[in-house]
């Protein structure tokens, strides 16, 4: 045992120097009788100098091993039961330490299945630490720049079913240091490691690991079907028997197949497990800048950007749309009232300026305000439906009059680039249509509340519940194939998806769309069909929905109908507008994908998708051929690394957070925010906008993701991050609506208050502080919602 190839037991007892950090974290699992796949390690003394160098063996696969030590390496491959292959596995020596754990700076190889593969990837994983991003992290966290030396790990690979991380302490939740976090995947564990999916999570106390306190939907999915059992709580009690043996709080790495739990890695949690305090320092980047999250970075966009997003559609929405009020960008380039840049990010999420030095410039500012006027008190409907959606719809059209393998790179990203101006300028109309919409709302809840014994009862959205919504129509819809034959059901999906498959969970197109995975919809049809009743009604089909007496007689009768009318016709406008502007989503997801299959075969990035992870400079850089696309893997990397992070974060309203709107003296954010309420915790409560009428008491059902919207029982509290038009279907079944983000003028708020439903928004801890089954009592009408015991 003293020189060459060990196996995994045996370098339980040898030094780091000798077996690196990985390998003797795993000996130990083993010598502590833990589940631990077979394996051997290549000790550090079996490679030559020059290991990991390009010059390094010719003669021996590349691999960097010495001449001597390649026949042991194959004596224990050719003993070792593999039947799924290897994985092979960075074992540096400063690798899964107290000072750091190296988490994703090596590379790992899965799959190997021969000898000659082994050797190639026993050279990859030597090469990965002279990488300039292994460099980078080594100077972050403080370590010598001298590379380190490296042992490699080579084990039987698992074929899991589920696999994932497990934090035994100080997880990455702020203020979290008595929970045990359980982030998990489907498949392979490598894709949560690496940023490109976001993993489910459950949250289990340490003092009662037994029972989850916060939990998405796939606990059922793993078997939880009691409070005494299930793999999940093996999980965590194995877990924290491993944070005893140890002697210090684990991170450790896991898998689950048909013959139970594996652990694949464990090592001291460090100061590189990503906290959200590390990069949660809610700052301006811009100078004296302030920022707001109102209008489409509300509820539209609750989560942080991709890159590609936010430096391409994001500032041509908000570009258009400053158009309306601020006239074109030439002019607004001269005046002194209209900050830029306008929009920006902070930790990823999108905000807008509201620093306006309006008081300091009367005239120009009543020049401002005349403007804004002047635009939203023309015919916008007659421009939006004459002239903005007939031009998107043929634009759409002509851009996809060709397949985009078809076309070169250059012409699919002018493509994707005339969508996307065509979409910003929808988008631009819909803000002069809003104002409508939104004011006869306010305008009809005004009349009723001065209505006395006539209108009393009565609520706006018990008033616009008259015409048949898009939104119920797509619900009936959902009933109608949960309900339908085998041989039909596929059918009356496409159908749907026609009609209904361009309504996006986000507007970022790094999502994706119901076109572009429709199992997320095939859940929720599940669901229905499991739940064995259809949804509740539509609203009635008589437009108004309200016998006219109720509204009263003479003058004031006549003027309440007058109002009830013209919000009625508005509510469909808003129904109709929202449904098409993203029409174009689908195509220009498709056509940057298409440029990422393009990016991959040429050997720039690692998966399609990754493209959302550059920058549009950066893109248009490679279609235009003067990019530097030498260092994008890392970048993309780190970056889908920065924004899984982010997205554990609870972007403020304002920033920074004593930020005010002021208008000649007069404090005006209330009113510029839309109404958005700051969510607060207070004991068992929390609070929000109160954006639809009503009380409901009954269990919650925390839904992360619209694939697990198939979860959701009749009559259950829906408990979202934000409500979009594509999640408008689920309101028909929820007995009441909490959401993080939203106001009252959210799209969200207005469905649910044509269902009549309950509904608080802007809660902003919603998602973090419930967890499925909690009973909740919600108040619609004073904007709260409560934690109850069982009744």
């Amino acid at each position: 045992m003293a020189d060459g190839v060990v196996s995994l037991a045996e370098a339980a007892d040898l030094p780091v120097e000798r077996v690196g950090g990985k390998a003797k974290g795993l000996g130990r699992l083993m010598a502590a009788g833990f589940p631990v796949p077979p394996g051997f390690c290549l000790p550090v003394d079996a490679f030559t100098t020059a290991a990991g160098l390009e010059e390094d063996g010719e003669s021996t696969g590349g691999s960097g091993l010495r001449d001597d030590a390649v026949a042991q390496v194959r004596a224990y491959w050719e003993a070792l039961p593999a039947p799924h292959g290897v994985a092979v596995r960075s074992s540096a020596t400063s690798e899964d330490g107290a000072e750091g754990s190296a988490a994703g700076q090596y590379e790992s190889v899965l799959g190997v299945r021969t000898f000659e593969e082994l050797l190639t990837a026993v050279g990859r994983c030597q090469r990965s630490r002279h990488s300039a991003a292994a460099g980078v992290y080594r100077g972050r966290i403080g370590l010598t720049e001298q590379v380190p030396a490296m042992a490699v790990v080579v084990q039987a690979m698992i074929v899991p079913e589920w696999a994932g991380v497990v934090f035994t302490a100080e997880a990455p939740i702020a203020d979290a240091d008595h929970l045990v976090l359980v982030e998990a995947v489907e498949g392979l564990g490598e894709q949560l490691v690496d940023g490109t999916v976001e993993p489910h999570r459950v949250v289990f106390s340490r003092k009662q690991p037994h029972a989850p306190v916060f939990s998405t939907a796939f606990g059922e999915r793993m078997g939880e079907t009691d409070r005494s059992g299930g793999p999940l709580r093996s999980l965590v009690h194995t877990a924290l028997a491993v944070e005893r043996a140890m002697g210090a709080p684990q991170d450790i790495e896991w898998a689950l197949d048909d013959t139970g739990l594996h652990l694949l890695q464990a090592r001291p949690i460090t100061a590189a497990v990503p906290q959200p305090t590390q990069f949660g320092d809610w700052a301006s980047e811009v100078p004296g800048a302030r920022w707001a999250r109102m209008s489409i970075c509300d509820s539209w966009l609750s989560d942080p950007l991709s890159p590609l997003f936010a430096t391409t559609l994001f500032p041509a929405l908000i570009d258009r749309w400053a158009t309306n009020w601020g006239g074109p960008r030439r002019l607004r380039a001269r005046s002194p009232l209209i900050p830029e840049p306008m929009h920006g990010t902070v930790n990823g999420f999108a905000y807008l300026r509201f620093d306006f030095p309006l008081s300091r410039y009367p005239l120009r500012t009543l020049r401002l305000i005349a403007r804004w006027l002047a635009f939203h008190l023309s015919p916008v409907e007659r421009l939006w439906r004459h002239e903005v959606l007939p031009a998107l719809r043929a634009g759409l059209d002509r851009a996809q009059d060709t397949p985009l393998q078809d076309l070169t790179p250059a012409e699919v990203l002018r493509r994707i680039r005339t969508v996307e101006g065509l979409s910003a300028r929808y988008w631009a109309v819909i803000g002069g249509l809003a104002w409508h919409w939104n004011t006869s709302e306010w305008l009809l809840g005004a009349v009723l509340a001065r209505g006395g014994r006539h209108t009393a009862g009565l609520t706006t959205g018990s008033l616009l519940v008259g015409n048949d919504r898009l939104a119920h129509q797509a619900d009936r819809a959902l009933d109608r194939i949960a309900a339908a034959t085998p041989e039909d059901e596929e059918q009356l999906l496409q159908e749907y998806l026609r009609r209904f498959g361009h309504l996006v969970y986000s507007l970022d197109p790094a999502e994706p769309t119901a076109i572009d995975d429709p199992s997320m919809l095939r859940s929720v049809i599940a669901g229905r069909r499991d739940g064995g009743e259809p949804s509740a009604p539509g609203p009635a089909s008589s437009p108004g929905g309200v016998p006219a007496g109720r509204l009263g007689r003479g003058p004031v009768g006549r003027l309440r109908r007058g109002v009830h009318r013209w919000a009625n016709h508005w509510s469909g406008v808003r129904d109709e507008a929202l449904h098409s502007f993203t029409l174009g989503w689908p195509f220009m997801r498709a056509g940057y994908l298409e440029l990422g299959r393009r990016l991959v075969l040429a050997g720039l990035l690692d998966v399609d998708d990754d493209v959302f992870y550059l920058t549009g400079e950066e893109l248009s850089g490679w279609v235009n051929a003067d990019a530097d696309d030498t260092r994008w893997r890392e970048l993309v990397r780190e970056r889908r690394l920065r924004r899984q992070r982010q997205r554990r974060l609870n972007p403020p309203d304002v920033v920074p957070g004593d930020a005010r709107i002021t208008l000649f003296g007069s404090d005006i954010t209330s009113l510029a925010l839309f109404g958005t309420a700051r969510g607060e915790s207070k004991g068992d409560g929390l609070s929000g906008s109160a954006v639809s009428p009503g009380r409901y008491t009954g269990r919650a059902r925390v839904i992360h993701e619209f694939a697990d919207a198939g979860t959701l029982e009749k009559g259950e509290v829906l408990v979202v991050r934000q409500v979009t038009p594509a999640w408008a279907p689920l309101l028909a079944r929820a007995g009441a609506v909490v959401a993080d983000v939203g106001g009252a003028l959210s799209h969200g708020s207005v469905v649910a208050r044509e269902y009549g439903i309950p509904a608080v928004m802007g809660v902003r801890t919603a998602t973090s502080r419930i967890g499925t089954g909690d009973m909740l009592a919600v108040d619609g009408d004073a904007g709260t919602v409560r934690l109850r015991s069982e009744p």
